[in-house]
């Protein structure tokens, strides 16, 4: 039986999971710090460890544990928050951020994702023998690992793992060939020369069987491959000779990219050597993708792409911390739509759905980096403004409703809609010293304020 370490409190929702992790053969060893953590990863052989929020950054400040718990993969809970506290453990390549509230199904996965890792990785290092250089290949591991963990951005850490995998194998060049799969209107990955937003047509080109077939091919000579699409398999700047190229998978989803190699290193063919290592490169880059997609999916709106209700509450408590903390304050900005629904009464759901996109836009254009713009639900969105006064907040509040208010939305595309707003304002710890009656007074005097007249901004009290 395989055992899982949980490190939390006894309001763990993995605790929920009990009964239906022993269903699937694992055992659930609970403890409550991390001494009696580490006593028991001395005494067990233990398969995962999950960690609760509050122990994460005690777990990652003590050195025993780290070094017990190296080599075993981690989950650790979010609580709800983005992964962004300072835990040594974050920086670990078989550890993952997971964000309540989630499913058992989401918890499995996640489980089973990690344990494959661990798998994956234990069987890359039997190989690692075989390959030219060994030491030039763990060195490969290690700073992609930790580029994986450390990148700012998928784009940033893709380019880093392929221009690695590039000069290990002496390509003349890389490039990821992407479908035109909704994913990537989640994930911010942008094209470039070698990253390359397209329809591929299955079937056409080498790219295009690969994407058809999910399976990796290296291929000497392009000239003597049937298969070979001078418009598909093309490179900017280069004549392709050859090519070894990869399928990019994604959870509940088919062949999404194809990762690509150009031009054996002096001509020569590319390598059962080369294909590991690109292999290896597309598992590192789909658990990149993957875990951007977890998180812009915790944190983000779907249609707007804004902060969602979920961030809003974690948001607010940073605020107060921060607020308690340095004796300052802010404010919170209800926004509403005046006869929203008349637009989509006229116009339909998806003209006024891309009038929220709008919006959205238009708020991000008039406020500060700083700033915090979620959307509350339907046409609502609660702004919160950082050391901010109320009365400052009621001037930004005025300046929004007057570009609303001025605004033609959709203009371009034929649809000339004309809206307005109406938005209420409270300050923290002038009208409340708590999060729920902040966001209650806020609301209260946003629907007063529309109440009186629509198209006003109201303060609270």
């Amino acid at each position: 039986m395989r055992k899982i370490l949980l490190i939390d409190r006894d309001d763990s929702p993995v605790i929920e999971f009990e009964k239906s992790l022993s269903g699937k053969d694992y055992l659930l060893i609970k403890r409550r710090n991390i001494d009696s953590a580490v006593s028991c990863l001395k005494n067990n052989s233990i398969t995962l460890i999950v960690i609760g929020s509050r122990f994460a950054r005690e777990a990652g400040d003590s050195g025993e544990f780290r070094q017990l718990a190296a080599a075993t993969p981690k989950i650790i809970l979010t609580g709800g928050d983005p992964p962004r506290y300072n835990s040594p453990l974050i920086k670990d390549m078989l550890a993952i951020p997971l964000s309540a509230p989630f499913s058992f199904r989401t918890f499995k996965y996640w489980t089973d994702k990690l344990l494959k890792i661990r798998a994956a990785d234990d069987e890359n290092r039997r190989l690692q023998a075989g390959l030219r250089d060994r030491e030039k290949t763990l060195k490969f591991y290690h700073d992609v690992s930790t580029e994986l963990v450390a990148s700012q951005g998928l784009k940033k850490c893709l380019n880093y793992i392929m221009e690695k995998i590039r000069l290990m194998t002496g390509a003349g060049a890389w490039s990821l060939l992407l479908d035109n799969d909704p994913l990537f209107d989640i994930i911010p990955l942008r094209s470039s020369k070698k990253i390359r937003k397209l329809k591929i047509r299955k079937g056409a080109g080498i790219a295009g069987w690969v994407l058809d077939k999910g399976v990796p091919v290296i291929v000497p000579d392009v000239l003597r491959d049937r298969r070979f699409d001078k418009e598909v398999d093309s490179f900017p700047g280069i004549e392709v000779h050859s090519l070894i190229c990869a399928p990019l998978r994604m959870k509940d989803r088919d062949v999404v990219g194809v990762l690509r190699l150009i031009n054996g290193n002096g001509g020569d063919p590319f390598t059962e050597d080369d294909m590991k290592l690109l292999l290896n490169a597309a598992n590192f880059i789909n658990i990149a993708i993957e875990r951007t997609f977890l998180y812009q999916k915790t944190k983000n709106d779907d249609l707007t792409n804004l902060y969602n209700i979920h961030y809003l509450n974690h948001a607010i408590d940073v605020e107060i911390e921060r607020a308690r903390r340095y004796r300052s304050m802010f404010s919170l900005v209800f926004m509403d739509l005046d006869n929203f629904k008349k637009v989509n009464d006229k116009y339909g759901h998806l003209i006024g759905s891309r009038v929220l996109v709008e919006i959205a836009r238009l708020l991000q254009d008039s406020l500060r980096k700083i700033d915090i713009i979620t959307r509350y639900g339907g046409d609502e969105f609660v702004i919160i403004l950082p050391q901010t006064s109320l009365d400052a907040s009621f001037l930004v509040a005025e300046r929004l409703r007057k570009a609303i208010e001025k605004n033609i939305f959709l203009r371009d595309e034929g649809y000339p809609i004309r809206l307005t707003a109406s938005f209420g304002v409270a300050s923290y710890p002038d009208n409340a010293d708590n999060k729920e009656d902040l966001l209650k007074i806020a609301d209260d005097a946003m629907y007063h304020g529309k109440f009186l007249t629509k198209n006003i901004v109201y303060a609270a009290k």
